[in-house]
């Protein structure tokens, strides 16, 4: 009954934050962001207690110090350190696939350093002389994130929700890559379909990322001792 109520306030919570910031005009609504990730953590973090599994809420805890940097603060000279986070996570989401999935522990391995060399690989090419920490914390986090889906697809039946969750992550991510490169690193066709997502009048980003990290909470919450 204890679990029902908790899920039941997270999910009512989060929904609520998902309209207001979706769609309720406000000179605020970054703080609404901030708060509704906020609530993620602290719920992972009470069950933290009872669970006695403390990664995932450490993981909650760098995404809310990430966002410290690309949401509350938000000036573009401290983006470097919210993807720097963001890339700690995902080292944090894939030690733990890893500890707790010993059956496909090798083929986890290899997957994830055969994405870290493509991509880091294929970063350092398409952006040349653009290359930075800010592009590098960005390319090891999408081949870590995109590792963890692929882990999460190796053991469906028991981590699904988390795989919908670091997917709807990746879809937040990605979006929100393609705005930031917009003119940094990249130059979208105007008309195209990349120049009419990243200027679109919708905020997209928040469109993905507060069930992502909704799910992954109740995820967690389901967890058995």
């Amino acid at each position: 009954m204890k679990k029902l109520i908790a899920l039941a306030s997270l999910i009512i919570f989060e929904l609520i934050m998902f309209i207001l910031i979706l769609f309720v005009p406000n000179n605020h609504t970054y703080i609404l962001c901030y708060v509704s990730v906020i609530a993620v953590f602290l719920v992972a973090l009470i069950y933290a207690f009872f669970k006695k599994e403390y990664l995932i809420p450490t993981a909650l805890l760098f995404t809310l110090i990430a966002d410290l940097f690309l949401v509350l603060i938000g000036a573009a000279e401290v983006r470097v350190y919210g993807m720097f986070f963001f890339m700690i996570v995902q080292f944090i989401y894939g030690y733990y696939l890893l500890i707790n999935d010993k059956d496909h522990l090798k083929i986890s391995i290899i997957i994830r350093l055969v994405m870290n060399v493509i991509l880091i690989t294929a970063g350092i090419l398409v952006l040349k002389d653009s290359t930075d920490f800010l592009s590098m914390f960005s390319v090891i986090y999408l081949a870590n994130i995109i590792s963890n889906i692929i882990a999460c697809f190796l053991n469906l039946k028991k981590y699904y929700l988390l795989l919908i969750g670091l997917f709807l992550f990746l879809l937040c991510d990605v979006y929100t890559g393609l705005v930031i490169a917009d003119g940094a690193y990249l130059t979208y066709k105007e008309g195209g379909l990349l120049y009419t997502l990243v200027n679109a009048n919708f905020n997209f980003t928040w469109f993905f990322y507060i069930p992502s990290q909704t799910i992954i909470a109740i995820y967690y919450i389901n967890l058995k001792k």
